[in-house]
Protein backbone atom coordinates (compact mmCIF):
# COMPACT_ATOMS: atom_id res chain seq x y z
CA UNK A 1 0.00 0.00 0.00
CA UNK A 2 1.49 3.51 -0.69
CA UNK A 3 0.45 6.31 1.98
CA UNK A 4 -0.61 9.53 0.25
CA UNK A 5 -1.49 13.17 1.75
CA UNK A 6 -3.50 15.48 -0.14
CA UNK A 7 -3.64 19.23 0.46
CA UNK A 8 -6.57 21.26 -0.36
CA UNK A 9 -7.07 25.02 -0.41
CA UNK A 10 -10.10 25.86 1.37
CA UNK A 11 -11.56 29.50 0.22
CA UNK A 12 -15.04 28.89 -1.20
CA UNK A 13 -18.06 26.49 -1.11
CA UNK A 14 -16.58 24.83 -4.48
CA UNK A 15 -12.96 23.73 -2.51
CA UNK A 16 -15.65 22.20 0.46
CA UNK A 17 -17.34 20.46 -2.15
CA UNK A 18 -13.83 19.10 -3.79
CA UNK A 19 -12.84 17.19 -0.29
CA UNK A 20 -16.76 16.02 -0.10
CA UNK A 21 -15.62 14.36 -3.39
CA UNK A 22 -12.58 13.34 -2.38
CA UNK A 23 -13.71 11.75 0.79
CA UNK A 24 -16.70 9.51 -1.05
CA UNK A 25 -13.81 8.36 -3.24
CA UNK A 26 -11.14 7.86 0.21
CA UNK A 27 -13.58 7.46 3.19
CA UNK A 28 -10.68 6.08 5.41
CA UNK A 29 -9.18 9.13 5.08
CA UNK A 30 -8.16 11.08 8.11
CA UNK A 31 -8.46 15.09 7.55
CA UNK A 32 -6.99 17.89 9.50
CA UNK A 33 -7.51 21.07 9.14
CA UNK A 34 -5.29 24.42 9.26
CA UNK A 35 -6.36 27.77 9.62
CA UNK A 36 -4.88 29.78 6.76
CA UNK A 37 -3.55 33.82 6.91
CA UNK A 38 -6.34 34.40 5.00
CA UNK A 39 -9.69 33.94 4.90
CA UNK A 40 -8.85 30.63 4.08
CA UNK A 41 -8.34 27.05 4.94
CA UNK A 42 -6.08 24.14 4.28
CA UNK A 43 -7.29 20.59 4.51
CA UNK A 44 -5.05 17.88 4.99
CA UNK A 45 -5.96 14.03 3.74
CA UNK A 46 -3.85 11.36 5.16
CA UNK A 47 -4.70 7.80 3.79
CA UNK A 48 -3.88 4.99 2.28
CA UNK A 49 -3.89 3.61 -1.35
CA UNK A 50 -4.39 -0.12 -2.67
CA UNK A 51 -1.18 0.28 -4.22
CA UNK A 52 1.53 -2.50 -3.46
CA UNK A 53 4.73 -0.32 -2.44
CA UNK A 54 5.67 1.82 0.97
CA UNK A 55 6.20 5.13 -0.81
CA UNK A 56 4.59 8.30 0.76
CA UNK A 57 3.54 11.00 -2.26
CA UNK A 58 2.34 14.58 -1.52
CA UNK A 59 -0.04 15.90 -3.54
CA UNK A 60 -1.22 19.75 -3.92
CA UNK A 61 -5.40 21.11 -4.93
CA UNK A 62 -6.04 24.40 -5.66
Amino acid sequence: MTRKIDVFTLHSITDVNTVNQFLKMHPQAKLSYVKGESDGALAIADYEDDEENDEVEVTEHD
